[in-house]
């Protein structure tokens, strides 16, 4: 929908006897302009209407766009609370991991300990079989 050009810029009414307007023409040029005022006010309202959607439009995303943001920091803040947790239980897990390698290699010593205290008294008694014999 354009805007026209009025038709009433320029118009001429032509005079008969140099002062007086034929009826026929000011009442046909009457109803032109009575129908490009029409024209006009029915574009006018349509531009309303639209304006007006156009805003409803502009509101309701607007509020879409609260919804969105305040979705996306809870989910944010689900995130870090969630990895922030992880990383609690990876730590508590890597402790116990690094207590139990620290059973574990007091455990080895102990064998290794025990074994090589075994194998001494093997070793002395066979030593002293072969000085016996």
């Amino acid at each position: 929908m354009g805007l026209q050009r009025s038709k009433i810029d320029g118009h001429m009414i032509p005079t008969v006897k140099g002062k007086y307007y034929e009826k026929n023409t000011v009442d046909n040029f009457l109803m032109d302009i009575a129908a490009d005022a029409d024209d006009t006010l029915l574009e006018l309202s349509q531009c309303k209407k639209r304006i007006s959607e156009l805003e409803k439009r502009e509101e309701s995303i607007a509020q879409a766009l609260i919804i969105v943001k305040e979705l996306s920091n809870q989910i944010l803040e689900k995130a870090k609370a969630e990895a922030e947790k992880m990383i609690m239980e990876s730590t508590a897990r890597q402790m116990e991991l690094e207590q139990e390698c620290q059973r574990l290699e007091n455990l080895r010593d102990s064998y290794r300990g025990e074994l090589e205290t075994e194998i001494k008294s093997i070793m002395t008694d066979i030593i002293g079989r072969i000085n016996e014999e």
